[in-house]
């Protein structure tokens, strides 16, 4: 039914999609759980897929970075966080007949390391997203503090010979708030909307569902309000505004970006 819901309300793509999750929890994941501790990189893959969906829900491509940069997010941000959980409840799991990692690592370390080793790859991904042109200079900025958290307690958890419940814990508490703050500063800091033409993906998403009702989503939408306030509140928007050189990092990173952009591009057509 929730298939068909998706075919009839979405598109077939959607659809799909949704059809290869399902798949994969059941006929993958879901056996997994008593046979391998491989399951919890399947259930990762099959939790990271939902964020796809709803892009291709809207009209978005498939092959187009965004969704990617929400996929590998997630896909990346459960390995540690549920790592840490069968760490602290491996007693339980063993009980119950799951196969996960900690059940296999009595010292904890080859857990706490693949904790620490994602953690690390979660943390290059703003500079991803930045890099590939998703988002400003800002997202990778400020990520520095949640993900200086999130690495500072996967690596006391490394670190900790002992790997205690409360090692543990800190890193999955941590990593619980992680994630909103992560979505938060990627949607206020993404360039699709202002920076981009209108014939990229993010745009065609946007355009074609305020299309069928742009009154109302315009009265819905939030994002112009909070970046507006964002810029009130924010010193770096503040040095951009003035008529001397510009101070603000994104402003600077964007004149370098552009100057190295045309500076290619002259002496290629050379």
């Amino acid at each position: 039914a929730g298939v068909a819901t998706l075919a009839v309300g979405t598109n077939p793509l959607t659809a799909a999609l949704g059809a290869g999750t399902i798949g994969m929890y059941t006929l993958m994941y879901t056996p997994l759980k008593v046979r391998h501790p491989l399951n919890t990189w399947v259930g990762a893959v099959v939790g990271a897929v939902p964020p796809v969906m709803g892009w291709t829900a809207a009209g978005g491509s498939l092959l187009a970075i965004e969704p990617f940069v929400l996929s590998a997010a997630l896909f990346l941000w459960q390995i540690p966080h549920f790592m840490a959980l069968a760490w602290m409840y491996r007693h339980d799991y063993a009980q119950g007949g799951y196969k996960m990692l900690p059940l296999t690592d009595p010292t904890g370390e080859r857990t706490a390391a693949v904790c620490l080793e994602y953690t690390g790859y979660l943390a290059l991904l703003p500079f991803g997203s930045w890099a590939a042109g998703v988002t400003s200079c800002m997202f990778p900025l400020e990520s520095l503090a949640f993900n200086g958290l999130m690495l500072a307690a996967a690596s006391r958890f490394a670190a900790n010979p002992a790997r205690g419940q409360g090692h543990a814990r800190r890193l999955f508490l941590v990593s619980l708030a992680y994630l909103p703050l992560f979505c938060v500063c990627l949607l206020l800091h993404q360039r699709q909307a202002n920076s981009i033409d209108a014939g990229n993906d993010a745009q065609q998403v946007w355009s074609a569902a305020s299309d069928s009702s742009s009154s109302v989503l315009s009265q819905l939408d939030p994002r112009p309000s909070l970046r507006e306030r964002g810029r009130k509140m924010c010193a770096h928007e503040q040095l951009s505004c003035t008529d001397k050189a510009p101070l603000c990092p994104v402003a600077v990173t964007d004149d370098l970006v552009a100057s190295a952009a045309a500076n290619a591009k002259a002496a290629h057509n050379r």
